[in-house]
């Protein structure tokens, strides 16, 4: 569906073939039309690179009445979870963050969906959230390992998540959080940005590769199960992003480098590559030379459909090899 600015109707709601633990299934991705990001409308500004402001609406034109009638708009339909495994919910900012969505909401998201055949339910928020009490909704509701809270960890160097992204948290408070989702037996997606501002392709996937390895690493040790989104970057409207990219001071990553990682983190655990563009068009976003493009995009789907490495065997292309640093 498209994009609402009505506040009782979600920003976007899709179907996504997925894998869930080495089945192909279908993930159903519902976007509510919320107050957004806390950190962003702080006076740091947020992170570099997020564009999710343009799904928002201000917190005086949003009530907790027009979140549910956004919630039940959909799933109030017979069909709404026919065929679905999975349910992403995203609210443009932190699902856990009272100011953002209320517990009331919550509560009732969960309650819905805990009574549910579906055996997945994808939540985000930052760590400063991620409480044992800002979790009680869900725990009220939904099986042990049905939920799963992803965490903008986007880079494990200090340097390149605190300055270059600003995320605003430090690797201790990730790894708080992260004991809280194991003490609860929830599951952890920690989304790791691949080539932020400040770093070439080559100082992109080293920094993406050893992130993820951190990632998996700290899950390990807590018992947490946990898999990595790879989050190539793409450039949206008005950002600071979007400043370097029109003056030629930035490119996005090369789709050879997104493979690259891939290939790099899968023996390690399960990853999922995101394709968002927003539309935004090739030079905007992760791209190969033009001729490649849809082959790789293709791949990099089935992988998220299969999670088979083969889907990349028989691609090849001249630019594979025209800069330093690609796979």
């Amino acid at each position: 569906m498209k994009p609402s600015d009505d506040p009782r109707s979600p920003a976007w709601v899709e179907r996504v073939p997925a894998n869930l633990e080495g089945i192909s299934i279908v993930r159903l991705i519902f976007i509510f039309r919320a107050p957004g990001c806390t950190y962003a409308r702080s006076p740091s500004g947020g992170c570099s690179m997020c564009g999710f402001a343009a799904m928002t609406l201000p917190p005086s034109k949003i009530s907790k009445e027009d979140l549910i009638a956004q919630f039940d708009s959909v799933f109030d339909r017979p069909d709404a979870l026919s065929g679905i495994s999975e349910v992403d919910l995203y609210n443009s900012g932190s699902f856990l963050a009272d100011e953002e969505m209320s517990p009331e909401v919550r509560s009732h998201v969960f309650a819905r969906l805990g009574g549910s055949s579906v055996t997945r339910v994808l939540i985000e928020s930052r760590p400063e959230f991620i409480l044992k009490g800002t979790l009680r909704e869900a725990s009220a509701h939904l099986s042990p390992g049905v939920l799963e809270v992803g965490i903008g960890l986007e880079s494990a160097t200090d340097d390149v998540r605190e300055r270059l992204i600003r995320k605003g948290f430090d690797l201790p408070a990730f790894e708080r959080a992260v004991a809280v989702l194991a003490a609860v037996r929830a599951r952890l997606v920690a989304n790791v940005l691949l080539k932020p501002l400040g770093l070439d392709e080559a100082a992109a996937i080293d920094d993406a590769l050893k992130t993820g390895r951190y990632v998996f690493e700290t899950a390990k040790r807590l018992g947490l199960p946990a898999r990595v989104a790879l989050q190539p970057v793409f450039v949206p409207p008005g950002t600071p992003i979007e400043k370097e990219f029109l003056a030629g001071r930035y490119k996005p990553p090369s789709l050879w480098s997104v493979i690259g990682v891939v290939k790099g983190l899968h023996p390690l655990g399960g990853v999922s590559v995101g394709m968002s563009e927003e539309g935004l068009g090739p030079k905007r976003s992760p791209a190969g030379c033009g001729l490649c493009d849809d082959s790789l995009r293709h791949a990099l789907k089935e992988y998220n459909r299969t999670k088979s490495l083969g889907v990349f065997d028989s691609l090849n292309c001249s630019c594979r090899l025209a800069k330093p640093g690609i796979f």
